[in-house]
């Protein structure tokens, strides 16, 4: 019961309606989750999570209900229709529980230990996650979406708060010894786990092997749910890098067909642009409507990564489609980049993005037929009477996408600006503008990495401002990260995420433009997540050391919608290592957290496809590339266009000027040796082993072409 929602111009917001009693709204109001604020106007009487709350309970002698979500999710949106606007479950809220929200994409860390908390009771988790808990934390029972009535095998929500509540007056002293059990189970089960020795180098191998058996070769995607597809655009980045280190062409030709199907399917907006969370189906034709910033960001980067590899256009177009839909639909005022849209209005799910044949032969004009064809319409619709746009799997294939035409192109291109202006007349679904950093972050590096890939300056200037966002908006005085900024409030200590996609957002930057601050921001960060976040594990904790205290501190290596924080934080780590800093040390903090992870890398490798990756490379050789001269050499240009116009995960490139050398030397060890020679020299090394120095950019292709 996973769901989400949030877009443009019509901006996160509480809910007006009179419902609450006499109007008045609860302690919601002075949120700034966009989550919470809709809730603000429930007859319910809720709470922020926090210690009022508990103390009331305690107080009261009541259990605690908390439900938890966010702003995007549609069956959150239904259960507060059905439930939490409903007067009369209100009062029987209000009578026997302390009620508490919570804000999911705020607060991972209470998500986290609850569905785990719920998982180990044997319950499907999802959103909304609703759990009733003792007065001091500590979980009862629990499930997701509650209906209203009974339905489907399904308890109505009135009917478990009957159940509950006569447990907590008769049965009382059980559920509390059942809770104590939880908890200790909750803590052992996911506790650290120290590892003696590192995965073995066919751990991948076993990965790759295990998505070729579940890929769809009809379809793209692969075949890891009965009934719906996600975007697996992690795996997708791990099978690319394979297919660089390995040549297996199996590889990339999965990475091909899948890319070319979400993008020309239904999941991807035909109009608008950008991905949506998940396709309801496995031909990617119905979308569950909801557009997600990590999604987008993590597509980005495996379109940049694909286009190096094939040096197709249609990924480089791809992927400046989804630049141009963030840009115009997600970036906030201060330059950041907005949550997520939501998947409902009016009331409806996907109702903005549906269309009647009769109104696009209307929009379209004299290009009807054409696009009609192209883009699958018919007169019944292929869902719920109206149509996605989505180009029929027939003429999906990768030859077809792949070549387009350009007279085809200019008849798409001017009927996507029609169809776009058409739409804009109609209600907008909510965005959700909250600014969380580690989204952002991967924002940055999807950037960082498009821009390298396409020479488009313009585009890692981009990079720059938002992360220029981060440093300014999400650090407080203390230097500490912080998890969310909205409406000029930055809040909530950061977690692991957001430390890790920091570092790494900032080391992106630096193979961007060589600038010494970058290197420096990752350094600090890095530093400070050793500080605040590793175990006696090896792995790293998901809170800090001087967040609020709950019944667990987790750690987690999972690769889900995002990267985990310990997958990210491997890769930050080897990163700074390559580059000489610290290396000794950086290097065996990486090595803890693949050997602590060893046992789920080698069991279950699909669950952590970013993990994988980084452990390549950790694991495998790395081409060292110092280059000193002028940036504005022709010699230089050359070298850096040729250096980023490929896919190669193997390099670790350094840039310094003539004027700045002895100053990075200072930072990155790596210059060590390193000597200006005129214009131009350029230094190669591999496995320890040293080039003669290279006096010419095509000395270094020559050299670094007989490498690959």
């Amino acid at each position: 019961m996973t769901e989400e929602h949030p877009n443009h111009h019509r901006e996160s917001q509480s809910h007006t309606s009179d419902n609450s009693p006499e109007g008045k709204p609860n302690r919601l109001i002075h949120e700034k989750s966009p989550y919470l604020l809709q809730h603000a106007y429930n007859p319910v009487n809720w709470y922020p999570w926090g210690e009022e709350a508990f103390r009331e309970a305690s107080r009261q002698n009541k259990m605690v209900f908390v439900s938890i979500g966010y702003a995007t999710c549609h069956w959150c949106h239904v259960m507060e229709r059905e439930s939490f606007e409903d007067e009369t479950t209100a009062e029987i809220l209000n009578g026997h529980f302390v009620s508490v929200k919570v804000d999911r994409e705020e607060r991972p860390d209470i998500d986290a230990i609850y569905m785990d908390a719920v998982h180990s009771m044997g319950q499907q988790g999802g959103w909304p996650l609703n759990i009733f808990l003792t007065p001091d934390a500590k979980p009862i029972a629990g499930g997701t979406y509650f209906p209203s009535r009974s339905m489907h095998g399904r308890r109505s929500f009135t009917e478990v708060l009957a159940i509950l509540i006569e447990v907590w007056s008769d049965r009382r002293k059980e559920a509390l010894d059942a809770a104590d059990d939880l908890v200790t189970h909750l803590r052992d089960a996911y506790s650290p786990m120290s590892g003696t020795e590192l995965p073995d180098r066919q751990c991948v191998e076993r990965a790759v092997g295990l998505y070729e058996r579940l890929f769809d070769s009809r379809f793209g995607g692969f075949r890891t749910d009965s009934a719906n597809k996600f975007p697996p655009n992690m795996a997708l980045r791990l099978l690319m890098d394979y297919f660089y280190r390995s040549g297996r062409e199996n590889c990339l030709d999965m990475c091909v067909k899948t890319l070319v199907a979400m993008k020309t399917g239904g999941i991807y907006d035909q109009v608008g642009g950008g991905l949506c969370r998940y396709s309801t189906d496995h031909q990617w034709l119905v979308p569950h409507f909801e557009k997600m910033l990590y999604d987008n960001a993590l597509f980005l980067s495996a379109l940049a990564d694909c286009y190096q590899l094939t040096q197709n256009r249609f990924f480089r177009q791809a992927a400046y489609d989804v630049m141009n839909y963030i840009r115009r639909d997600m970036r906030t005022p201060e330059g950041a980049i907005a949550s997520a849209e939501d998947a409902d209005s009016e009331g409806k799910e996907g109702a903005f993005y549906l269309w009647s044949l009769s109104e696009f032969r209307t929009v379209t004009k004299d290009d009807s037929d054409v696009m009609e064809n192209f883009w699958g319409l018919a007169e019944e619709g292929n869902f719920e009477g109206m149509n996605i746009l989505h180009e029929e799997p027939s003429s999906r294939s990768e030859s077809h996408a792949l070549k387009a035409g350009q007279e085809m192109e200019k008849i798409i291109g001017r009927n996507r600006e029609r169809l776009l202006t058409r739409r804009n007349t109609r209600p907008r679904p909510l965005r959700d503008d909250k600014v969380l950093t580690s989204w952002n972050c991967l924002y940055i590096q999807a950037l960082a990495r498009a821009g390298r890939a396409f020479h488009d300056v313009e585009i890692i200037r981009e990079a720059e401002l938002i992360h220029s966002f981060v440093n300014v908006f999400l650090v407080n005085s203390e230097g500490r990260l912080l998890r969310r900024y909205r409406e000029e409030e930055s809040a909530i200590y950061g977690y692991l995420s957001d430390y890790s996609e920091m570092a790494l957002a900032s080391l992106e930057l630096f193979r961007s433009t060589f600038q010494l601050r970058y290197v420096e921001s990752a350094v600090r960060f890095v530093n400070e997540a050793v500080r605040l976040f590793l175990s006696d594990s090896g792995s790293f904790y998901e809170t800090g050391s001087d967040a609020p205290a709950l019944i667990r501190r987790t750690i987690n290596a999972y690769d889900g919608v995002e990267p985990s924080g310990n997958s990210s934080m491997a890769k930050a780590l080897c990163a700074l290592a390559f580059l000489g800093i610290d290396s000794v040390r950086y290097l065996e903090l990486a090595e803890g957290v693949f050997r602590s992870q060893k046992d789920q890398i080698q069991r279950n490798p699909m669950s952590c496809p970013a993990l994988l990756q980084a452990f390549l490379f950790f694991a495998l050789p790395k081409t060292e590339v110092v280059l000193i001269g002028s940036q504005e050499s022709h010699q230089m240009q050359e070298s850096l266009q040729w250096l980023n116009q490929d896919y190669r995960s193997d390099l670790v490139v350094v840039v310094a000027t003539p004027e700045n050398l002895e100053q990075m030397k200072k930072m990155i060890p790596l210059l060590e040796g390193k000597k200006s020679q005129g214009d131009y020299v350029g230094y190669v090394c591999r496995d320890m082993t040293c080039q003669k120095p290279c006096q010419s950019w095509a000395d270094l292709k020559a050299i670094l072409t007989t490498m690959k």
